[in-house]
């Protein structure tokens, strides 16, 4: 009789544990989905920043073939980089 109990106890504690452990790694992998949808979106936000990088690289590049290397290309291709890139943004 007391092996009885005994197992009743053992297998109402381990259900408790393996309902808890489950509801655990549920948490978790809802948080890991969320990180994920993150690195994607930064990602995207990346991968968009890099083809405007590689368009302004490409004026550049197209200035310099047809007029020949003046600073002025290489002044504006800066202002493109760094000033004009939020108002870019904003137009998409």
């Amino acid at each position: 009789m007391s092996t009885l109990i005994h197992a009743d106890i053992f297998f109402a504690v381990t259900t408790v544990a393996v309902i808890v452990v489950t509801l655990l790694i549920a948490v978790l992998l809802i948080y890991l989905i969320m990180v994920l949808n993150r690195i994607k979106d930064i990602a995207e936000q990346f991968r968009e920043e890099a083809v405007l990088i590689r368009e302004d690289i490409h004026d550049l590049r197209d200035g310099v073939r047809h007029e020949g290397f003046k600073l002025k290309h290489l002044v504006s291709f800066g202002e493109r980089l760094f000033f004009k890139k939020k108002s870019r943004r904003k137009g998409k």
